[in-house]
């Protein structure tokens, strides 16, 4: 029941996101103020993309930190390199159902001491889910 729940509000605010990413005139906007005109240009599928793109990251990311912590406070210390951690039973896992992949933006590392955000194209992050400026991590996604 509290499962169904949080999966109902999760939802609720992905679609939130969604209206707000997507939302406008697909033709672009403009907006005077006494002098002033500014245009926004059209959201584009491939902006809404790269912003699915890098929430996806920065979720998944997430997750495999709780799944570390949970781990550790387990155990006493932290996991062997690898992800084969966190979806076996031993050690009191499973901590994730499958290790997040998306071989089409980027990859999530662990190498026993670290965590780390590899994007297929831009910098990768170490430690973090990466930077907005310069674009690194699930930013770069």
């Amino acid at each position: 029941m509290l499962a169904t729940l949080v999966t109902l509000i999760i939802l609720g605010v992905m679609v939130v996101i969604m209206f707000n990413t997507l939302g406008g005139s697909p033709t672009g906007s403009t907006t005077t103020i006494r002098g002033v005109t500014a245009t926004t240009a059209p959201a584009t599928p491939a902006s809404g993309a790269q912003e699915a793109a890098v929430s996806a990251c920065q979720a998944n990311y997430r997750a495999i930190e709780t799944a570390l912590a949970d781990y550790r406070a387990l155990n006493g210390s932290s996991p062997a390199s690898g992800a084969a951690w966190a979806t076996a039973t031993a050690n009191g896992g499973p901590f994730l159902q499958v290790w997040p992949e998306s071989a089409l933006y980027y990859s999530i590392t662990w190498n026993g001491v670290q965590l780390s955000v590899i994007p297929v194209r831009g910098m990768p992050s170490r430690g973090s889910d990466g930077a907005s400026s310069p674009r690194s991590g699930c930013f770069a996604a």
